[in-house]
């Protein structure tokens, strides 16, 4: 055979297989027509699904709440006698931490005509010398049955009574004045004085807070009232803080709730106690998950497996052709993920779990229910 007939054959044969359709296979069996396919796979609406089972479920009402304080936590300091107010510390604001017996105000009375505290404890001084030696005095008269019974008890109670006074603004005085020490180791919540006021006694001073527990209050709509017995926990987060505090974490727990509302509230109160924690400022508002008691066996579907078409909820259902098909479906309770289903499912369903909106679009499109490829 000649050499240009050789070269003749060989272009033959190249521009044949130049021109072979797509049943032609590669090295590693793939055809062009399951090229084709799996590109048009890849285009199709993303989507993943979901078999139903049944398991545990928590109603979850979201509100919103305020973090207090315990009441019982917080002590009232006050004046045990009239005068002018000093502060001992130039840094006595709210916030500032306070040890157990330290000393935060004086009250002078000593330029005062009325009220003068010094005055006052030598006066006190004076009777107690001689409340003490008359109920010495009688001690020794009534053994040797010299003075009544009755006439020895009015001495001794004399006694007491000036003792008692004497102890109560004596053992707080100092040359200054009158002090006032904090009873409980904390912080100052509130100043309710100045420097140089006058004080009466019995007046509030300031009020200190012990670190031992905090109260979150959460308002409940009157709609949900009759889940409000069932609650049992609670989370919430604050605008300052990114972190999600549970009151199941905290050794938190509810302690009431409201039976009735309040002529300046809407709203029913929750309340649950837990662990003092200091990432939690006093007073501020907080966004809370009220979660309710579990229940068992339930049928719930993700939130984003629901779709709603004038009022009613629907989700799409996989039948045996891998089609899915629009279901309409009767909702329950929802924990804010997952939503309670009382009629429409079956276990052991599928539906589409994430990706419904494209499920949908796709039919608007076709005019026929999506189908899948997973099969």
């Amino acid at each position: 055979m000649s050499t240009s007939f050789q070269s003749f054959i060989i272009m033959v044969l190249v521009a044949g297989m130049s021109g072979c359709g797509g049943t032609n296979t590669d090295t590693h069996g793939n055809t062009a027509t399951e090229e084709n396919s799996t590109h048009q796979s890849a285009s199709e609406p993303e989507h993943t699904v979901l078999t139903i089972k049944k398991q545990d479920f928590a109603t979850v009402i979201r509100t919103s709440g305020r973090i207090m304080v315990d009441s019982k936590d917080v002590s009232i300091l006050t004046a045990k006698s009239s005068g002018i107010i000093k502060f001992i510390d130039h840094y006595l604001f709210p916030g500032v931490r306070i040890t157990s017996g330290q000393r935060l105000f004086t009250i002078s009375g000593e330029k005062l005509a009325e009220g003068n505290t010094d005055l006052r404890i030598r006066q006190l001084k004076s009777d107690l010398d001689q409340a003490s030696a008359n109920y010495e005095r009688a001690k020794s008269l009534i053994s040797d049955k010299i003075i009544t019974q009755e006439k020895f008890l009015e001495i001794k109670t004399n006694y007491e009574k000036v003792l008692a006074e004497f102890e109560n603004l004596g053992g707080t005085s100092v040359i200054a004045g009158n002090y006032v020490a904090s009873s409980a180791s904390g912080f100052i919540r509130e100043v309710f004085v100045t420097e140089g006021q006058m004080v009466s006694a019995g007046q509030p001073l300031a009020s200190v807070v012990t670190e031992h527990s905090m109260i979150l209050k959460a308002d409940v709509s009157p709609e949900y009232l009759n889940l409000v017995p069932s609650i049992e926990s609670a989370k919430f987060t604050t605008g300052y803080n990114k972190n999600i505090f549970r009151t199941g974490e905290m050794n938190g727990k509810r302690i009431s709730y409201g039976k009735n509302i309040g002529p300046d509230s809407y709203y029913v109160p929750v309340y649950f106690k837990f662990d003092y924690n200091p990432e939690l400022i006093d007073g501020t508002f907080a966004d809370v998950y009220l979660t309710g008691a579990q229940r068992r066996n339930v049928i719930a579907v993700p939130n984003t497996s629901l779709m709603e078409e004038f009022g009613k909820f629907y989700v799409f259902v996989e039948d045996e052709d891998g089609d899915f098909l629009k279901r309409y479906i009767k909702t329950g309770e929802t924990d804010g993920e997952y939503t309670e289903v009382r009629d429409g499912l079956s276990e052991n369903e599928t539906i589409v779990a994430t990706g419904t909106y494209n499920i949908k679009l796709s039919q608007m499109s076709s005019g026929a229910p999506a189908h899948t490829h997973n099969h």
